[in-house]
Protein backbone atom coordinates (compact mmCIF):
# COMPACT_ATOMS: atom_id res chain seq x y z
CA UNK A 1 0.00 0.00 0.00
CA UNK A 2 2.58 2.30 -0.69
CA UNK A 3 0.85 3.78 -3.63
CA UNK A 4 -0.96 7.06 -2.63
CA UNK A 5 -4.24 7.40 -3.41
CA UNK A 6 -4.93 9.71 -6.30
CA UNK A 7 -7.29 12.21 -4.24
CA UNK A 8 -4.02 12.54 -1.45
CA UNK A 9 -1.55 13.12 -5.08
CA UNK A 10 -3.10 16.58 -5.70
CA UNK A 11 -0.76 19.11 -4.82
CA UNK A 12 -1.66 22.74 -3.73
CA UNK A 13 1.61 23.75 -5.76
CA UNK A 14 1.12 25.99 -8.90
CA UNK A 15 1.81 24.05 -11.86
CA UNK A 16 3.69 25.03 -15.14
CA UNK A 17 -0.05 25.29 -16.51
CA UNK A 18 -1.11 27.39 -14.40
CA UNK A 19 1.31 29.48 -14.64
CA UNK A 20 1.02 29.82 -18.37
CA UNK A 21 -2.75 30.17 -17.55
CA UNK A 22 -2.70 33.68 -15.56
CA UNK A 23 0.41 35.05 -17.61
CA UNK A 24 -1.65 34.40 -21.06
CA UNK A 25 -5.10 35.88 -19.22
CA UNK A 26 -2.91 38.89 -17.56
CA UNK A 27 -1.50 39.76 -21.15
CA UNK A 28 -5.16 39.55 -22.85
CA UNK A 29 -6.41 42.02 -20.01
CA UNK A 30 -3.25 44.27 -20.69
CA UNK A 31 -3.67 44.13 -24.56
CA UNK A 32 -7.70 45.17 -24.22
CA UNK A 33 -6.40 48.00 -21.81
CA UNK A 34 -3.76 49.45 -23.94
CA UNK A 35 -6.38 49.00 -27.15
CA UNK A 36 -9.04 50.55 -25.26
CA UNK A 37 -7.31 53.41 -23.19
CA UNK A 38 -7.11 55.87 -26.48
CA UNK A 39 -10.23 55.37 -27.56
CA UNK A 40 -11.91 56.15 -24.41
CA UNK A 41 -9.36 59.07 -24.25
CA UNK A 42 -10.17 60.45 -27.92
CA UNK A 43 -14.05 60.22 -26.91
CA UNK A 44 -13.92 62.12 -23.45
CA UNK A 45 -14.21 65.68 -24.12
CA UNK A 46 -11.34 67.74 -23.23
CA UNK A 47 -11.70 70.38 -20.54
CA UNK A 48 -12.74 73.98 -21.94
CA UNK A 49 -10.70 76.97 -20.66
CA UNK A 50 -11.87 79.28 -18.60
CA UNK A 51 -11.74 82.66 -18.91
CA UNK A 52 -8.32 83.50 -18.14
CA UNK A 53 -6.71 86.98 -17.38
CA UNK A 54 -5.05 88.52 -19.78
CA UNK A 55 -1.29 87.38 -20.88
CA UNK A 56 1.82 89.45 -20.26
CA UNK A 57 4.72 89.19 -22.75
CA UNK A 58 8.04 88.08 -20.99
CA UNK A 59 10.74 90.15 -21.77
CA UNK A 60 12.49 88.10 -24.26
CA UNK A 61 8.59 87.94 -26.10
CA UNK A 62 9.02 91.52 -26.01
CA UNK A 63 12.99 91.60 -27.14
CA UNK A 64 11.62 89.26 -30.48
CA UNK A 65 8.47 91.49 -31.12
CA UNK A 66 10.78 94.58 -31.41
CA UNK A 67 13.45 92.51 -33.83
CA UNK A 68 11.61 90.07 -35.85
CA UNK A 69 8.48 92.21 -35.92
CA UNK A 70 6.37 89.34 -34.32
CA UNK A 71 5.96 86.33 -32.14
CA UNK A 72 3.88 83.67 -30.86
CA UNK A 73 2.64 83.10 -27.78
CA UNK A 74 1.13 80.71 -25.85
CA UNK A 75 -1.96 81.23 -24.10
CA UNK A 76 -5.20 80.22 -23.02
CA UNK A 77 -4.53 76.58 -24.55
CA UNK A 78 -3.74 78.28 -27.87
CA UNK A 79 -1.06 80.18 -29.84
CA UNK A 80 -1.73 83.69 -30.31
CA UNK A 81 0.33 86.03 -33.12
CA UNK A 82 1.08 89.22 -31.72
CA UNK A 83 2.63 91.55 -34.56
CA UNK A 84 3.33 95.30 -35.06
CA UNK A 85 1.70 96.28 -38.80
CA UNK A 86 3.65 98.60 -41.07
CA UNK A 87 1.90 101.68 -38.79
CA UNK A 88 3.82 100.22 -35.24
CA UNK A 89 -0.12 99.41 -34.30
CA UNK A 90 -0.07 96.12 -32.46
CA UNK A 91 -2.17 93.32 -33.22
CA UNK A 92 -3.17 89.82 -31.79
CA UNK A 93 -4.43 86.68 -34.28
CA UNK A 94 -4.57 83.13 -33.66
CA UNK A 95 -1.64 81.49 -34.64
CA UNK A 96 -3.44 78.68 -36.21
CA UNK A 97 -4.28 78.50 -40.00
CA UNK A 98 -8.32 77.98 -40.38
CA UNK A 99 -7.40 75.77 -43.46
CA UNK A 100 -5.18 72.57 -41.35
CA UNK A 101 -4.00 74.54 -37.78
CA UNK A 102 -0.51 74.83 -38.96
CA UNK A 103 1.41 77.96 -37.28
CA UNK A 104 1.57 81.53 -39.26
CA UNK A 105 3.72 83.75 -39.43
CA UNK A 106 3.43 87.79 -40.17
CA UNK A 107 6.14 88.99 -42.78
CA UNK A 108 6.68 92.41 -42.31
CA UNK A 109 7.40 93.30 -45.84
CA UNK A 110 4.53 92.06 -47.40
CA UNK A 111 2.59 93.35 -44.59
CA UNK A 112 0.71 89.76 -44.52
CA UNK A 113 -0.17 86.46 -42.70
CA UNK A 114 1.28 83.28 -44.32
CA UNK A 115 0.48 80.00 -43.61
CA UNK A 116 3.92 77.38 -45.17
CA UNK A 117 1.94 74.82 -45.16
CA UNK A 118 -0.39 75.38 -48.26
CA UNK A 119 0.10 78.62 -49.00
CA UNK A 120 -2.66 80.41 -46.92
CA UNK A 121 -2.66 84.00 -47.08
CA UNK A 122 -4.08 86.31 -44.79
CA UNK A 123 -4.28 89.81 -43.99
CA UNK A 124 -3.16 91.90 -40.84
CA UNK A 125 -6.92 91.61 -39.94
CA UNK A 126 -7.03 88.05 -40.24
CA UNK A 127 -9.04 88.09 -43.64
CA UNK A 128 -8.18 85.19 -45.90
CA UNK A 129 -6.48 87.27 -48.99
CA UNK A 130 -5.53 83.70 -50.83
CA UNK A 131 -5.04 80.06 -50.40
CA UNK A 132 -7.26 77.47 -48.98
CA UNK A 133 -8.66 78.86 -45.68
CA UNK A 134 -12.13 78.84 -45.40
CA UNK A 135 -12.54 81.60 -42.93
CA UNK A 136 -10.41 84.42 -41.53
CA UNK A 137 -7.99 84.34 -38.41
CA UNK A 138 -9.78 85.30 -34.80
CA UNK A 139 -8.76 88.20 -33.29
CA UNK A 140 -7.64 88.94 -29.36
CA UNK A 141 -7.36 92.26 -27.93
CA UNK A 142 -3.70 94.04 -27.32
CA UNK A 143 -2.15 96.81 -25.66
CA UNK A 144 1.08 98.04 -24.36
CA UNK A 145 0.57 99.71 -21.19
CA UNK A 146 2.54 102.65 -19.81
CA UNK A 147 5.50 100.63 -18.56
CA UNK A 148 6.11 99.13 -21.77
CA UNK A 149 4.58 95.65 -20.74
CA UNK A 150 2.60 94.08 -23.89
CA UNK A 151 -0.39 92.39 -22.63
CA UNK A 152 -3.07 90.35 -24.84
CA UNK A 153 -6.96 89.49 -23.64
CA UNK A 154 -7.48 85.79 -24.00
CA UNK A 155 -10.74 86.18 -25.50
CA UNK A 156 -11.80 86.23 -29.06
CA UNK A 157 -13.06 89.27 -30.05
Amino acid sequence: MDNPSPACSESTEPTRRSFLDLFLGMTAVSALVSALYPILRYLKPLPVAGAGGPVRLTPAQVDALQSKRFVIVPAAGTRILAFRDQSQKLRALDARCTHEGCTVQYVAAQAAIWCACHNGRFDVEGRVLAGPPPRPLPRYGIHEDSQGNVLIDTQRT
